[in-house]
Formats: C-alpha cells, sequence, structure tokens
C-alpha cells in the first residue's frame, strides 16, 4: 500500500500551526500526529527526527519567501538582477504583516537558540543568495540597506521599534530609492569574451 502524497504536506502544514500557536518546543511527535491526522510511522517517514522536521519547516519558509520575494523584485522593472533580488528582499522583509508567519518565525527561534543547527538551510540559502557579490564598497553599502530593511523586520517583529508607523512607508521608500540609485550607477556587466564583437 502507498502513501497518500500529500502526507508529508500535511505533516508539516501541522507542524506549522504548532509551532505558531504553542511554539517549537510543544511540537512533538504525539501533538503532530493529532494535529495532521497522520500517523506517528506515517510522520517518521517523512520525518526522522525532530530536527529534520523544524529544518524542513525552515526551508519551506525560506522557499515561501524566496517566491514572494522574486514576485515583489520583479515587479521593480529594473534590468539588474542583483539590484532586483535587493528590491524583492526590502519589500519582503518590510512588507511582512503576516501575523502568523511572525508567530511561527519567533516560535523558531528558541528552537534555534537550543540547537543552531536548525538555521543551516538558513546559511545555505544565504551563501547562495550572495555568491555573486564581491564584497567591494559598493556591496557593502547595499548591504548596509539590506541590514536596515532586516533591522526593521525583527523590530517590528519584537514590537520594539521607535519609528511611528506612519513614517515606516516613507523609510522603506528611501530605502528602496537608495537601491534603485545604486543600480543605475553600477557599470555595465563585463562583456562575455564569446560575445561578438559585431565588426
Amino acid at each position: 500500500m502507498t502513501r497518500p502524497p500529500k502526507a508529508r504536506q500535511k505533516v508539516l502544514d501541522a507542524a506549522r500551526r504548532i509551532v505558531e500557536t504553542r511554539g517549537a518546543g510543544h511540537l512533538t511527535f504525539e501533538t503532530l500526529a493529532e494535529e495532521s491526522g497522520v500517523t506517528r510511522g506515517g510522520i517518521t517517514y517523512h520525518f526522522r527526527t525532530k530536527e529534520d522536521l523544524l529544518k524542513a519547516l525552515i526551508e519551506a519558509d525560506i522557499a515561501d519567501w524566496n517566491a514572494a520575494s522574486e514576485q515583489l523584485g520583479g515587479d521593480a522593472g529594473m534590468p539588474c538582477p542583483k539590484a532586483c533580488r535587493m528590491i524583492g528582499h526590502v519589500r519582503s522583509s518590510l512588507a511582512d504583516d503576516d501575523d502568523a508567519h511572525k508567530r511561527f518565525v519567533t516560535g523558531m527561534i528558541s528552537a534555534a537558540m537550543v540547537d543552531p543547527q536548525l538555521l543551516d538551510p538558513v546559511r545555505t540559502h544565504l551563501a547562495e543568495e550572495f555568491a555573486d557579490w564581491r564584497w567591494d564598497d559598493a556591496d557593502l553599502e547595499r548591504y548596509l540597506l539590506l541590514l536596515a530593511a532586516d533591522g526593521l523586520f525583527w523590530n517590528q517583529l519584537f514590537n520594539v521599534s521607535p519609528l511611528p508607523p506612519a513614517a515606516r512607508p516613507r523609510l522603506a521608500a528611501l530605502i528602496e530609492a537608495k537601491v534603485r540609485a545604486f543600480a543605475a550607477d553600477a557599470p555595465p556587466p563585463p562583456e562575455s569574451p564569446n560575445s561578438s564583437s559585431g565588426t
């Protein structure tokens, strides 16, 4: 007898609900079986350990964030792929008003503090995301803008930002304008040695 193809997703969805409502510390295979309707054997078929499950949750969250970021950056109408990725990153960081997602991130923080290896998917994602950066002065200034957007996200997540809500869109627009200015000032990419000279 084959397992239902959607069992893995049912487990992930149920695990996410548990993390959002009760925190990662309350995520056990017993509570997961109750929440998902998948047997414990079915759960361990897909996720041998709780760590495997938590990493899969983080990977799914990264994939969702990437999709949203790509869509938001693709709408920026800029020819530079790096600038589009940056715009998507900034918009995703500053537009996250999804309370369920905030609860999920908060719920995962305590688990990552206990087991820092849970953040390996994040480390892998960031290494890939920044693989083409040279980390010259211009890239450092671009990264400073990303850090500003990330800082606003964490300030809002923990509800510690002194920034008035009415000023938040203006600051977001300012960060995005600076990203666009960097893209406008960037030199064109070097020509490929295999490209035709046209002469």
